[in-house]
C-alpha cells in the first residue's frame, strides 16, 4: 500500500490557461512596467526575453548536468533590465515576475475534486507531496491563493532544483529529501510524457489522470493506474484498498 502520494500541479490539481508568449501579452506587460517606472519598447522587450531565455535554456542543456534542466525566470528578467541600466533589488525582481504571471493568466481555478481527493488521502494518514514543473515566482502565489499549501508534506518546484520532469533526477531529489521509499510512492499527473514517463524512469508507479475528452488505452501503458474520466477521486478509490 502506498504511503506517499506525489502530485503534479497544473492540469492535475489546478486548471489554468496562460498566455506568456503572444505579442499582445508583452504589450500589456510593458505597459504595466511603465507604471513601475521601468520603460521599454514592447518589441525590444519581446526580442530580449525570447533571446535571453533561449540562451539560458541552451546553456543549461549544454552543461549536461540534467537530461531536462530548468532555469529561473528571475535571472532572465534581471538580465533584460540590465540591458537598459536598471539595477533592481532581488525582492523587486520577484515582484516583477509575480506580475508577469498575473498579467499572463487568462483563468485559473482548482478542479472541482481537488480538495476532496487530498482530504481523503490525509484522513487515511498518507503523506502528500508536490512535484511541479514551474517557476517559484509564478507558482507560490497561486498555491497561496488556492489554499493548497497546508495539504503538502513537501513541495518541490523545478526552478528551485534546476531540473524538471521527466528527468528522473527530479523524482530522486524528492525521494531523497523526504526519505521516501519508491515502492511506497505513487506519482499522480495528467501528462504522459512528463509525469508518467518520468515516474517510470525513476522507478515509481504512476497514476494517469486523463483530462482529454476521449481516452485511448495504449497497448503498453507506462502507468499502473488510470482515471479514464479525469476524476481525482479515483486516486483514493483505486489505491486505498
Amino acid at each position: 500500500m502506498y504511503q506517499n502520494y506525489i502530485f503534479d500541479l497544473y492540469g492535475t490539481l489546478i486548471d489554468i490557461h496562460t498566455d506568456e508568449r503572444s505579442k499582445n501579452f508583452f504589450k500589456q506587460y510593458v505597459k504595466w512596467l511603465r507604471k513601475q517606472g521601468i520603460y521599454f519598447d514592447w518589441k525590444l522587450f519581446y526580442k530580449l526575453y525570447t533571446t535571453i531565455e533561449k540562451g539560458h535554456r541552451d546553456r543549461a542543456a549544454k552543461a549536461g548536468k540534467y537530461t531536462n534542466p530548468e532555469i529561473k525566470i528571475e535571472v532572465v528578467l534581471n538580465e533584460i533590465l540590465k540591458t537598459k541600466g536598471y539595477e533592481i533589488p532581488e525582492d523587486q525582481i520577484y515582484f516583477l515576475c509575480q506580475n508577469f504571471r498575473t498579467i499572463s493568466t487568462i483563468y485559473m481555478s482548482l478542479f472541482p475534486d481537488t480538495f476532496a481527493c487530498l482530504e481523503e488521502l490525509k484522513k487515511a494518514g498518507k503523506k502528500i507531496y508536490l512535484l511541479s514543473n514551474a517557476q517559484r515566482s509564478f507558482t507560490w502565489q497561486e498555491l497561496e491563493m488556492t489554499g493548497l499549501i497546508p495539504y503538502f508534506d513537501g513541495i518541490l518546484i523545478s526552478s528551485d532544483e534546476g531540473c524538471m520532469k521527466p528527468d528522473p533526477e527530479f523524482y530522486n531529489i524528492c525521494c531523497e529529501r523526504y526519505h521516501l521509499q519508491k515502492s511506497e510512492s505513487v506519482m499522480i499527473g495528467n501528462e504522459l510524457m512528463s509525469d508518467m514517463a518520468g515516474a517510470k524512469a525513476a522507478g515509481i508507479d504512476g497514476f494517469f489522470i486523463n483530462r482529454c475528452p476521449v481516452f485511448h488505452a495504449p497497448k503498453e501503458p507506462i502507468y499502473k493506474y488510470v482515471s479514464k474520466n479525469g476524476s481525482l477521486l479515483e486516486v483514493p478509490a483505486q489505491t486505498l484498498r
